[in-house]
């Protein structure tokens, strides 16, 4: 048998035996170095039934695994009766044992002892009970707002009984010399309709009051702070409580307030809001948007919509979020769209659109299409050599569109400034345009080649479709090879000077005088390009 089992075996041993020496091994066993041999006496401690040796496990209890205090926990009234003889008849040693075990478990139930206790206690002993409950309270107000379903529930009911019991505590005995704790713990478990913190706050003396509202000016304990904004859901607001809200200033209360704000508010909710003309911290500055998380930004929103702000002030929030917040918080602000002047807002689009960041980039390019922009598709064209694959995809949807026929359309009547332009904003939606282009040229319809033959020379696209174009020379309709003529002037090559000279046949005297006229300025354009005795080449070929 080796060792392990050999201590295994005698410590079943004990616990079979009733002997008084038997509990006395075990309360020896508590002490050994051996931390497995501690905490099996411990449990078997526990299910002895034996007061004496549960004493002896309180005052033990630093030495004792996370799993035996959790035990201790679930059979909280097994241990209930040592555990308050040692808080109220212990030495100071044993009190604050009694203290660590009620920290450690969280024995909520000990709440009243804790406070019989604070009363009486002094020194060292009266600072550890203070921890002890501020800590139970810090448990008790976590594991409610964490907890789900039944759980929950029971959280909930333990606030509430340590609610009564702290108020009972204010209201029943003379003023505690820490009566600090108790109003503090009541406002962190309360939440702003609680009967018992209404009358904390109205109801009790002046100087409790005093303590509940200077709780509520300075603390910082997560459970208060949802305490103050949760006072806005009630039906009535004392002025008292809306001061406090637009005073504090520090950050914790901040964070708490724009998080608790609603996104689809009661009727109580939007008059109280409506109450409050400002926040002290509240600034529409880039400082501001900076300093906050940007997955609140749109909460920030909904509260700056929420509060009574005058129409200036609002105004210059608008341009605040448009020029500094997430993106989603510009998505939920369009009630501040309204407030700018367009030629504001158009500015923002375009601080957008210079963006390094891939997000604020895309939105501007959504805003585009919508701006007042004067050159709203060379803007849009330019995003195409983002380096972000996000602004490049939205900028491609928001044109996907703009394909060839939708740019014939549009030559036939934007400015002739806009041709280039055009061309450049097709070619990089498009790169099969001038395939496409040449294919029109060809088509059957007389009234779409002449549309397209146009267009190509709007958009000055002549060169790159010059091939295309000399064979609708040989079209049989005369105005089409008018037309062509004159595009063809203004591609000064020697293949289209060759070509405009065989016409000097053709049937039409339109397209003879335009073929001529073409030839001149083609002379023209290759003397200056290239050598001057050119002309003469060229007229005595003539």
């Amino acid at each position: 048998m080796n060792h392990n089992e050999l201590i295994e075996r005698t410590m079943k041993t004990l616990e079979r035996s009733h002997s008084a020496n038997a509990m006395a091994a075990l309360v020896h066993a508590l002490q050994v170095d051996i931390p497995a041999i501690r905490d099996t006496a411990a449990r078997m401690i526990l299910r002895s039934g034996s007061s004496l040796g549960k004493i002896e496990i309180i005052k033990n209890i630093q030495k004792l695994s996370p799993d035996v205090v959790a035990l201790l926990s679930s059979q909280n009234h097994d241990i209930a009766v040592p555990l308050r003889h040692c808080l109220l008849h212990g030495d100071s040693a044993v009190v604050l044992r009694a203290l660590d075990t009620v920290e450690s478990a969280q024995l909520y139930e000990e709440i009243p002892i804790l406070l019989q206790l604070l009363r009486k206690a002094t020194g060292e002993t009266a600072d550890r009970c203070e921890q002890v409950l501020s800590r139970l309270v810090d448990s008790l107000s976590e594991n409610t707002a964490q907890a789900k379903n039944e759980k929950q529930i029971a959280y909930q009911q333990s606030c509430e009984l340590a609610i009564q019991q702290f108020w009972t505590e204010l209201s029943t005995h003379e003023l505690s010399h820490r009566p600090h704790v108790i109003v503090e713990s009541i406002l962190i478990l309360a939440h702003g309709d609680n009967a018992i913190a209404r009358m904390l706050l109205k109801d009790s003396s002046n100087e409790i009051q005093a303590i509940a509202w200077d709780v509520l000016q300075e603390s910082r304990h997560p459970g208060v702070l949802v305490f103050l904004t949760s006072a806005l859901n009630v039906k009535y607001v004392s002025p008292k409580m809306l001061d406090i809200i637009s005073t504090r200033q520090d950050i914790e209360f901040q964070l708490q307030m724009i998080r608790a704000t609603p996104m689809r508010p009661s009727v109580h909710q939007e008059r109280n809001y409506r109450q409050l003309n400002g926040l002290i911290w509240l600034q529409a500055t880039e400082e501001f948007w900076k300093t906050m998380p940007p997955e609140l930004h749109p909460q920030i929103v909904q509260l700056i919509q929420l509060m009574s702000f005058n129409a200036p002030i609002k105004k210059s929030f608008a341009h605040s979020i448009f020029l500094h917040a997430a993106i989603p918080a510009r998505k939920a602000a369009l009630e501040f769209q309204g407030l700018m002047k367009q030629e504001e807002y158009d500015a923002c689009v375009l601080t957008a659109l210079d963006s390094d960041d891939s997000e604020t980039e895309a939105w501007g390019v959504t805003q585009v299409r919508d701006s007042n922009l004067t050159n709203k598709y060379r803007l849009l064209v330019n995003r195409l050599d983002s380096p972000h694959e996000e602004v490049v995809n939205q900028v491609r949807d928001i044109l996907g569109r703009f394909d060839v026929q939708r740019a014939i359309e549009f030559c036939e009547s934007a400015k002739p400034s806009i041709g280039p332009k055009l061309a450049e904003l097709l070619l990089k939606i498009n790169p099969l345009a001038i395939q496409e282009l040449s294919r029109e040229l060809a088509n059957p319809v007389r009234s779409r080649r002449l549309r397209t033959a146009q267009a190509i020379h709007f958009m000055q696209l002549q060169k790159e479709l010059s091939h295309a174009l000399l064979e609708l020379l040989l079209d049989n309709d005369s105005i089409i090879r008018r037309v062509v003529v004159e595009i063809l002037a203004d591609v000064p090559t020697r293949q289209i000077l060759a070509t405009l000279q065989s016409l000097h046949d053709d049937p039409s005297p339109r397209v003879r005088e335009a073929a001529v006229a073409a030839i001149e300025n083609i002379v023209q354009a290759l003397s200056e390009e290239q050598s001057p005795d050119v002309d003469a080449t060229v007229k005595e070929r003539s």
